[in-house]
């Protein structure tokens, strides 16, 4: 038995609760699996499944947002963007009984990949009318983007309001080939 009141009880006390916490541990180290390196690789083959399927999910957004800049750029050749809107234009001005005033094309200009065409209208009529027309140019199918608006009085005695109307048009950039660049090159060598 196990007692502290004596000086030679006491070593042996020691000595057996000593030799009870060894067999406990010992019994504990056992029973606790060993360390190997399976949990490692089975978390390194977790991580690189969730960067797939993060990956994957990323490329479906890309795809995704790919087609929607589709959907909003103009397919036409440059040189014909401008009379396909400018005939949209007229139609809405047509049925909001406006009178269009001027329908400028404004210098394109290259903005990340896109050729941006910027237009100006200038319309007159009704406010009410003027504001239809602007609803009409946000039509998605339109392909075309409001970036600029100004309204004010034509006669003061009349509802007649003149707009001046900035809108944008995008096209994707045509990657010249070497066969359309030796045309320009011979011409500057004469």
């Amino acid at each position: 038995m196990i007692s502290f009141r004596t000086k030679a009880e006491t070593g042996t006390s020691v000595a057996i609760l000593a030799a009870i916490v060894i067999l406990v541990a010992t019994g504990i180290m056992m029973l606790v699996p060993k360390p190997n390196t399976e949990g490692l690789a089975a978390g390194k083959i977790r991580s690189q499944r969730d960067l797939e399927k993060r990956i994957a999910d990323l490329q479906k957004d890309k795809a995704a947002a790919k087609a929607k800049i589709a959907s909003l750029v103009w397919a036409l050749p440059l040189e014909e963007v401008g009379p396909k809107a400018l005939e949209s234009i007229t139609a809405f001005a047509q049925k909001q009984k406006l009178k269009l005033i001027a329908f400028r094309p404004q210098k394109a200009v290259e903005v990340n990949g896109m050729n941006q065409l910027p237009f100006v209208i200038s319309i007159e009529g009704p406010y009410p009318g003027i504001m239809r027309f602007l609803r009409d140019l946000d039509q998605p199918d339109l392909k075309l983007g409001t970036n600029l608006v100004q309204v004010s009085s034509s006669d003061p005695n009349t509802d007649l309001v003149s707009a001046t109307v900035g809108i944008v048009a995008y096209k994707q950039l045509e990657i010249k080939t070497k066969t359309q660049e030796k045309p320009n090159a011979a011409k500057k060598e004469n």
